[in-house]
Parts: structure tokens; sequence; C-alpha cells
């Protein structure tokens, strides 16, 4: 038997990296985090034998799971083929994550024994001593499971100070894109991130940026990213751009990693809006960023659908961004959703227009599908649709190598998710109004 008491088996799926280096680097900063042992599982396949392994070497094994809803049906059956194989007093499964999050009661009943709801950097901190003491897990806070059948909540996560936590986890190693917001102003009806992590913005501080990042040029790494809703809101509390604080950013990480090191801004994975993307902030971006093109949220051609979905913007200053971005240098790659709600013919003719228009102009289209995503304010539409006629007109774009994306398989999984949902209510037509 180890002499640690306790073992962390984190399900290290690739879509999931950025999240659990998070997570990890919380746990890091955790009391009794030490006599923890922590192994990283790359397959869902190989989480069975990591099982057994663990049961036969320590007292208390905890199997971590974070995934996003599209996700959801396909872990819901990796956990199965698990608990097939192995059962045991001794073992808990935990799912954190947005879905996590959003559908707690179905995340437990689809098997899982515990959730991580909101935030996980002091959830984990508070789940790691009890841990190791052997105590119950599920009197955290941030912790929903089942009681006699019935869902029981501690409440959410709290919120946290970014600077207060690591942005990937350095004693393993694991390192990845520097989170510098969390949370989002802008709400969009269809994105889970502001009502996963609030309506606001909490900006890490540039003198904690510039700490990891010349903890990883330490580490012989001098590529940088950022994660961030909307990169050009570094520094701001409201849709005002403050580019003072953006350049104070991208001079500061200059400076540690050098003209050899590489600064990815506006780009995966995060994005601008495109109101934000004037001649004045590209000019800013040229002096300090290596990247050759920007991710731009257009989403729609269609006013009265960018307004039903509170995007905040016109179409007109998509059009801008597009004609700056190629001005300045920068490849636009636009983000279009088709199949949002409440979308007639005459929208999804709007969308094909403005798309053409900016692959003519010389821009790349994102294509996505709309999906009723778990938590959101469109969580109870129908699930986006293409019609034939549209999808003709997209399939040429993309045999132009004007479109890409997964625009054609999230068809099949916003079916799924729409199929998939427990929680009840019913669409109204008038929730697309903007309040």
């Amino acid at each position: 038997m180890s002499h640690k008491k306790a073992r962390l088996l984190i399900n290290y799926k690739a879509t999931s990296t950025y999240a659990l280096n998070v997570i990890l680097g919380a746990l890091e900063c955790a009391r009794d985090s030490n006599q923890i042992d922590i192994s990283l599982v790359p397959r869902a396949s190989d989480l069975g034998e990591a099982i057994r392994e663990s049961l036969r070497e320590f007292e208390r094994v905890l199997v971590a799971w974070s995934f996003y809803s599209p996700e959801f049906a396909q872990m819901s059956l990796e956990l199965r083929k698990v608990k097939a194989l192995v059962s045991d007093p001794r073992l808990l499964h935990i799912a954190g994550g947005v879905h996590a999050t959003a559908q707690p009661e179905q995340t437990l009943r689809a098997g899982f024994d515990i959730v991580a709801i909101g935030e996980g950097e002091k959830t984990i901190a508070e789940l790691a001593p009890r841990l190791v003491t052997g105590e119950d897990l599920t009197q955290s806070r941030g912790i929903g499971y089942l009681a006699d059948g019935r869902f029981t909540s501690n409440g959410t996560g709290e919120l946290i100070d970014l600077d207060d936590f690591p942005p990937y986890a350095p004693q393993h190693k694991r390192f990845n894109p520097i989170e510098i917001t969390r949370g989002c102003i802008y709400a969009c009806r269809f994105c889970q991130t502001p009502f996963m992590f609030k309506a606001r913005f909490r900006h890490r501080t540039i003198k904690n940026i510039c700490h990891y990042v010349q903890t990883m040029k330490d580490h012989g790494l001098t590529e940088v990213r950022f994660i961030t809703p909307t990169s050009l809101s570094y520094g701001s509390t409201d849709e005002s751009v403050n580019m003072a604080a953006v350049e104070e950013l991208l001079s500061s990480v200059r400076s540690i990693i050098g003209s050899n090191g590489r600064i990815f801004f506006g780009t995966f994975p995060s994005e601008v809006r495109p109101e934000h993307v004037t001649p004045g902030a590209l000019l800013t971006l040229k002096k300090y960023v290596n990247n050759d093109n920007l991710v731009i949220g257009g989403q729609s051609g269609s006013l009265r659908v960018l307004d039903s979905s509170h995007r905040g913007h016109d179409v007109d200053c998509i059009v801008d961004a597009v004609g700056y971005s190629l001005a300045a240098g920068f490849l636009p790659n636009v983000d279009f959703i088709f199949g949002l709600p409440g979308e007639t013919p005459e929208d999804i003719r709007a969308s094909l227009d403005l798309a053409e228009r900016l692959a003519g102009m010389g821009a790349r289209i994102h294509g996505h599908t709309f999906m009723p995503l778990p938590g959101t304010p469109f969580q109870l539409a129908p699930p986006g649709a293409i019609p034939g006629w549209a999808m003709h007109r997209l399939k040429r774009l993309e045999s132009r190598g004007r479109l890409y994306g997964q625009w054609k398989q999230q068809v099949s999984i916003a079916k799924s998710l729409a199929t998939s949902r427990t929680y009840r209510g019913k669409y109204e037509q008038k929730t697309l109004l903007v309040t």
C-alpha cells in the first residue's frame, strides 16, 4: 500500500485538457494535496484497468471527468462501460464542466456519483483534504449528489479571483493557453459561458499573467496563447475597448518571450467581436502578435436574428471588421451559426448572402449549426436545421475552400441534445425578444 492514502484518476481526454489543467493547478495549491497520488488517463478505455490497479494500492479512488454538453451522451456510455468492469465502495466518479453545471441531476442519473457545479478551483481545494481523511465528499460546497434518489446540492462553487489560481498545472508541467478573462457581459442567448461564469468580466492582472508567461519560458515555452470569450475586452468592464490595457498586456508578454517568441491573440482559442475591430486596434495588434488571422464572431447575416440572440452588434460592423482585417494583413475567419432559433427563410438567405459576400472579399467562414445547449436561454429551442437549398449553397462555399468547421456533424449533435434534455418547459417565440 502506498504511503499516500488516495488516488485521483483524471479522464484526461483531448477536448478537456485546458479545463483539467486548471483544476490540476488548483489542486497543486490545495491543503493535503501532496497526500493524493494523481494519474492522468488519456483514454477512457484504459480507465477500468487503471481503477483496478489503484484499488489494490490506495484506500480511496476518485475518478474525475469533465465534458461539454455535446459530449454528454458519449461520456455517459464510457462511464457505463467502466462501471461494468469495476465497482467498489472506495471508488467514486465525479463529473465537472459546463454540462454538469447546467444539468447536474441529469449527469448524476447517468451514473456519476457526484457532480461539481460551477467554478471548480475552490471546490477541488476543499475536496482534497476530505479525500485524504476519508470524509464525506458530498459535504463540500459546489457538490451535487443524489440522496435517496433525490437531487441534493450544496450550491455552486465560489466565483474566484483568477489571480488566486494558476492558469495551468506548473508542478505537473501541463501547460496551455492562459485564461485572461472569465465571464462575459454580452450574454449571447446560445452561449453557456456567461450563464456558467456570470455576465461580467473578471480579468487576470498583467502582473499575474507575466508571472505565468515567465514560468512557461523557464520551461522552454515561448509560444503564448490566451483564453478569453472576447479578446479585445481585456481590461474593460463594459462594451468599450481598453486598448491601453490590451497593449500593456501584449508589450509586457513580448518583453518576456523576446522577439523570437510567438504571441497569438484574437485567434484560437478565443475571438474578437466585430464592433471591436478597428484600424487602430489592428495597428496595435500588428506591433506585437504573430498570428496572421483573426477569429471574428459574426454569427448571422440577419439583423433580426442578431438582435434576438442578444449579440449586441449589427451586420454592417461584420462587413467592416472583415474589410479592416484584410487591409491590415489579417485573414478573417468569421463564425456563423446556422439554424438559430426563429430563423425564417429570409433570415437564412441573409446569412448565406453575407457569408458569400465575405468569402468574396477574402474571408473564410467558420460554420456551426445551432445546438440548444443546457443552461442557456435557448436551451428549449428546436435543434438547428439547415434546409436542403441552404445546404447546397454551403457546400458550394466549402468546395471553394471558403467554408470549414463541424456544421454538418453538429446537425445530428443538436438533435441528440434536444432528444436527451430532461428539463421541462416550452420554448416560446417571445423569448427571442431582447429585454
